[in-house]
């Protein structure tokens, strides 16, 4: 048989139905119906069987004679009382922290029953100056317990609760009221009735220990608090079957015990075996109590660190998966905008392209004229390289706005590198003059699956930014590497492609816009490169990012997967984390 152990995160239905002894730790028997009745039998068993050894033993009590031989001094009987006063405060204070949680009524009265028992025990383990207080304190320590437990226990079907201010008023006003009371029984002590029938004067000090019968008055008030007990139990017993919340079944024991005491201590005289019977009982229950509810703070603080582990993971998902939805609409509307733009660059580019070509084929004709003067002529080579430049950017445009699917094939990655760098200089010598190459190549890098003329676009289109980037000299540096990631408990290998200039840098903000489309510093730029080469990456299920320190270069990485299927899963695995490098 399991017991269920319930956080309230809110108010269940039982805790609206004032089912449950406690809001915040409730202890179910769970399992289908036979085996909940099963359990219940045995926890009654369980229970009957403690009550009747106890009741046993305290029968064998009655027939021991302590032959005038005092078996503990009241030094020994200081520290008992004192030991059980602090765990009434200890289970009071558990108590508390569920009252200021539930504002339930029941539990309030719960915790002032344990707080007047640890109040009144106190005064009874140091009062052993006059025989009078010494018994009073703990007969009035008996009948505040049980009075509040009946309290509590008769209000725990009530569904209102307390609002914060009226439980902090009611906790205050509780705790000054049963010390005050305490100390005006210290000081008003003459108009108490005699508690022993001694001849020894019960108003003034004596010596302790002191054997004597208790008089009638002390009797009928631990009764009294016996019946009160006895009550309590009961009641709990009853919500216990109808619940199976375990916690009314350890308190229903309790109470139970505290009724056995009480008659015992009713039925004993004053120092003697019996006597001291009744304190090992009240110590069995007081230890009881504290392990039972120290162990139900425990579970229920793993249940509550498991719970926030949970909601962690929950909480890390639900925030990939908002981020994963952000991008995926981001995707979509630039899907969306690029769409629009295609229709619009194919109609341009027709009706641009036509008389673009029209004006080229002019211009080719009268530079062959051979009587253009050296001027007209230069002006002719001033507009030859413009239609170039409009042709060039027409291209662009369609590049951009209209993408053609990848031709993806196993490929030698350093060595379409080193074919495009080579090109790239041949075509931009004048630009390159002044600039120092360095290559690093990973030559351990296996073939990476990729379409050559895109990815050469893209080394092209960063190639150029790089050496425009460095006017007056400098070094460009071009590394490849190879790396493992892991993703979701995956591991992905990794090509990485890493161009890096020794130009001015760029400002933060400038380059967090670095990838947006006809986004550029240039006066005469499209801004259509980067965006141009991170379409291109993200189409091979790469990645690429752009780092740059003002006065010390920038540098463009790119990342290809090796393995493409792998690759197609990146958004939802999030970033990886290097394993080697």
């Amino acid at each position: 048989m399991a017991v269920h152990t319930a956080l309230a995160g809110g108010d269940t239905d039982d805790d609206r139905k004032g089912e449950s002894l406690f809001s915040n730790i409730v202890f179910r028997l769970n399992g289908p119906d036979s085996e909940i009745a099963r359990a219940r039998e045995k926890f009654c068993w369980f229970s009957g069987t403690i009550l009747g050894l106890v009741f046993l033993l305290s029968i064998c009590s009655q027939f021991i004679s302590a032959n005038n031989i005092f078996w503990i001094d009241t030094s020994v009987h200081s520290l008992i009382e004192s030991y059980c006063g602090i765990i009434s405060f200890i289970i009071a204070y558990i108590i508390y922290r569920e009252y200021r949680s539930s504002g339930r009524r029941s539990n309030l009265f719960l915790f002032l029953g344990f707080v007047s028992m640890g109040i009144f025990d106190f005064f009874h383990a140091y009062s052993n100056h006059c025989i009078t207080l010494f018994v009073w304190f703990h007969t009035l320590s008996a009948f505040s317990g049980g009075a509040y437990f009946l309290w509590s226990v008769l209000s725990v079907k009530r569904t209102a609760k307390d609002p914060p201010w009226l439980r902090r008023l009611f906790v205050c006003s509780g705790v000054t009221l049963n010390i005050a009371a305490a100390i005006a029984l210290w000081r008003l002590l003459p108009p108490l009735p005699q508690a022993v029938t001694t001849a020894a004067l019960h108003h003034v000090p004596v010596d302790i220990p002191i054997k004597g019968e208790f008089t009638a008055s002390t009797i009928t008030v631990n009764i009294l608090a016996a019946l009160f007990f006895l009550a309590s139990g009961l009641f709990f017993l009853r919500y216990f079957k109808a619940t199976n919340d375990v916690l009314f079944h350890t308190f229903s024991l309790s109470a139970f015990l505290f009724f056995e005491s009480e008659l015992l201590f009713a039925l004993s005289r004053l120092w003697d075996p019996s006597w001291w019977y009744w304190h090992a009982i009240k110590l069995i229950i007081y230890v009881g109590l504290v392990i039972g509810l120290s162990h139900g703070l425990s579970r229920t603080f793993n249940e509550l660190r498991e719970s926030r582990q949970k909601l962690a993971g929950a909480l890390g998902e639900l925030q990939h998966a908002y981020a994963h939805l952000r991008d995926t609409q981001e995707e979509l509307l630039e899907s969306e905008k690029l769409a629009s733009i295609g229709k619009l660059a194919a109609t341009v580019a027709h009706e641009i392209r036509n008389p673009l070509g029209a004006i080229n084929n002019s211009i080719g004709i009268f530079k062959r004229h051979s009587r253009l003067a050296g001027d007209d002529r230069e002006l002719m080579d001033i507009v030859d390289r413009e239609i170039v430049r409009l042709n060039k950017i027409i291209s662009d445009f369609l590049n951009f706005a209209r993408p053609s699917p990848l031709e993806k094939r196993p490929t030698d990655l350093n060595r379409l590198i080193e074919e495009t760098v080579a090109l790239f200089l041949v075509d931009n010598g004048g630009g390159t003059s002044s600039v120092r190459l360095n290559k690093y190549l990973d030559r351990e890098l296996p073939e990476v699956p990729l379409d050559r003329d895109a990815l050469g676009q893209c080394l092209w289109n960063v190639l150029i930014n790089s050496v425009q980037a460095m006017q007056e000299g400098g070094t460009l540096t071009v590394k490849t590497r190879y790396f493992v990631t892991r993703r979701n408990g995956a591991s992905s290998e990794e090509a990485a492609i890493v161009i890096s200039d020794s130009g001015p840098g760029i400002p933060e903000a400038t380059a967090l816009k670095a990838f947006q489309p006809f986004f550029s510093t240039k006066a005469r730029g499209t801004g259509l490169g980067l965006s141009i080469v991170q379409r291109i990456v993200r189409q091979h299920g790469g990645e690429v990012s752009l780092r740059s320190v003002v006065g010390k270069g920038t540098q463009v990485e790119i990342t290809l997967p090796l393995d493409h299927d792998v690759s197609l899963k990146r958004e939802e695995a999030g970033d990886g984390v290097p394993l080697n490098r």
